[in-house]
């Protein structure tokens, strides 16, 4: 069914869709500063250079800057009330007003903001600009300023951030760095400054169960802050280890008794009261692939660094397995919001397919849905909302192919959208899709933009400076990573990285072993690449992690079970239906 685009009821996509959790912090990857446009419009220049109309004079250590006064009181609620009724001075045709507290060059270039609506901020000037815009009551540069530190927030300043933040009572500032550092915990516990933590916060960071930390690393994250200061801190051993899941760190008890080494220390109990892992580690990535043979699920479990599936033999968990394989060789499966499985695509002859499938978790059977409008060959699929797109893969009759079809989950029924992107032919087969807060991404060989799904509208983008052919495709804090990949039969290290934030492309550290047709997915703040095709081999079992602190990427030591190729990575839930119908009756041990 062909429609228009404003056929389409866009009030039941929600733009906080739950598929994509890591696309929540945007993160810039360039350390570049930011130039905010204030909402005044500029002062002609010839006024700026105008000293005789210039009827203030501010002062600040001896040094003087001459300014008009209702430049200053239009741009500013603090000077404005200056210059009121009960300022004694204000008939004067020249003032002279003393500033404290704020240096001289801030103070310049406040200023100038007011004049040109323009100021740039770094992060050098952007602590002292924050104060600063305070004390003149700046409200929008404040929020440049708050919005530019959330973007160069890292290991090294969060703290100081942090404490930055709530002593100006900046308390959404506050929220983010501390949510950076739960997140990162294994980054920031190593820098000097998180020794000079206090008890309190200390304590408030190993409570919280979204700790991104394996408990051996907590343990020792705790035995070292004892030890920094074993005089005043070894009271607090036994609060402090009553947190630390003790049963997860077996081969750390004898270090647990040497804590009563340090006088004051006390310890009561060698048990925790929890004995899970925390949240990060309660989740783990289904491999799917069904290319080039039949292959059962495989998962990765995070808390272990292990690859788990089922051994046994005709039993339940190994049945069901099967019956989640892809339902066609070279379709794309994806994980929908409400925790069932979604396919589309495949291959057949060499062509590509109209068949679409849902897994239903009650009958633990593929249900055939309507057939899409046009053939594709592993297409890419992004859902928003109650609305589920089918982009790309196309294979035959590419004039008269759709870049983009839709399924509405609710009249379970196929839309065609018809805008621009429909003109450019390369997006029907050629291109990599992603979704970063509810936009739709379309990067081709030689164009590339996104499509907003709320508005109809398409806006063009700088295309990737390198295209290869079968990279795996990925998103992580705002950013989207186009990964390895071939031209000519030769497989490519690179990776690219599109910031939306900055709307630039930057090339990223290479990987370690050359591939394309892998699977790629974020979990943990990391990326996560698995398998696909390598020199002198057209499939692998290896994968690879990228840490995009240290933007370099390690190859892992756990091996897939088997090499694939054309892969679907999903992260899921340890607690949830789909993973506990594969794995836990064959493996219970990984059920923590």
């Amino acid at each position: 069914m062909d429609v228009s685009m404003d056929t389409l009821d866009q009030e039941t996509i929600p733009i906080n869709s739950k598929r994509y959790p890591n696309d929540d912090n945007e993160i810039a990857l360039t350390s570049k500063g930011l130039k905010y446009r204030g909402k005044h419009e500029p002062y002609p220049s010839l006024m700026q250079l105008d000293e005789c109309t210039k009827d203030v004079s501010l002062v600040v250590n001896n040094q003087k800057l001459n300014a008009h006064k209702n430049v200053l009181a239009s741009n500013s609620d603090y000077f404005d009330r200056m210059f009121d009724s009960y300022f004694k001075e204000r008939f004067q045709d020249k003032i002279e007003i003393n500033i404290t507290d704020v240096s001289f060059e801030i103070l310049s270039t406040l200023v100038q903001f007011f004049y040109t609506s323009e100021i740039y901020i770094t992060e050098n000037n952007v602590q002292d600009l924050l104060i600063s815009s305070s004390i003149f009551l700046l409200d929008d540069v404040q929020t440049a300023c708050v919005n530019y530190i959330k973007k160069i927030i890292d290991a090294e300043n969060c703290l100081n951030m942090k404490d930055f933040a709530n002593t100006l009572g900046l308390n959404d500032l506050y929220s983010i760095c501390m949510t950076y550092i739960i997140n990162n915990f294994r980054l920031v516990a190593n820098t000097k400054e998180f020794m000079q933590t206090n008890y309190d916060e200390l304590m408030l960071l190993i409570k919280n169960d979204d700790l991104f930390a394996k408990e051996d690393m907590v343990y020792d994250v705790v035995m070292n802050w004892i030890k920094y200061d074993p005089v005043t801190r070894s009271k607090y051993s036994s609060e402090l280890l009553w947190y630390v899941r003790l049963p997860l760190v077996l081969n750390t008890y004898q270090g647990v008794i040497k804590v009563h080494e340090y006088p004051g220390a006390k310890i009561n109990e060698l048990s925790s009261f929890r004995m899970e892992h925390r949240r990060p580690f309660r989740k783990g990535i289904l491999v799917l692939s069904h290319y080039p043979f039949e292959s059962t699920p495989e998962w990765y479990d995070a808390a272990l660094d292990q690859w788990q599936n089922c051994m046994c033999e005709n039993c339940q968990c190994k049945t069901f397995q099967y019956r989640l394989l892809p339902p066609r060789s070279l379709c794309t499966v994806i994980l929908l919001d409400d925790g069932r499985l979604f396919a589309a695509g495949g291959c057949r002859y060499g062509i590509g397919m109209k068949s679409a499938y849902i897994f239903d978790l009650k009958t633990n059977k593929w249900v055939s849905l309507i057939d899409m409008q046009f053939e594709r060959l592993k297409p890419f699929i992004v859902q928003l909302g109650s609305y589920v797109y089918v982009i790309g893969g196309c294979t035959s009759n590419r004039h008269d192919a759709s870049a983009i079809e839709c399924f509405d989950l609710k009249r379970k029924e196929w839309s065609v959208i018809n805008c621009e992107i429909n003109l450019v032919d390369t997006f029907k087969n050629d291109n990599y899709v992603a979704c970063v807060k509810g936009l739709i991404y379309i990067i081709g060989m030689n164009e590339a933009g996104y499509y907003d799904a709320r508005t109809h509208k398409w806006k063009y983008i700088d295309p990737i400076p390198e295209f290869n052919k079968g990279s795996a495709v990925c998103t992580l804090n705002g950013n989207i990573y186009i990964i390895g990949g071939q031209r000519m039969e030769n497989c490519y290290k690179s990776v690219w990285a599109y910031c939306t934030l900055t709307e630039e492309w930057v090339s990223l550290s290479e990987l370690n072993y050359a591939r394309s047709f892998s699977g790629a997915v974020a979990m943990n703040g990391n990326i996560y690449l698995f398998g696909g095709k390598m020199i002198n081999t057209s499939y692998s079992n290896t994968f690879e992690i990228y840490d995009p602190h240290d933007n370099k990427w390690v190859t892992s030591n756990a091996f897939m079970k088997k090499d694939r190729c054309h892969i679907d990575a999903i992260v899921i839930e340890k607690n949830s239906e789909l993973f506990k119908k594969v794995f836990e009756e064959g493996n219970s041990a990984i059920i923590h």
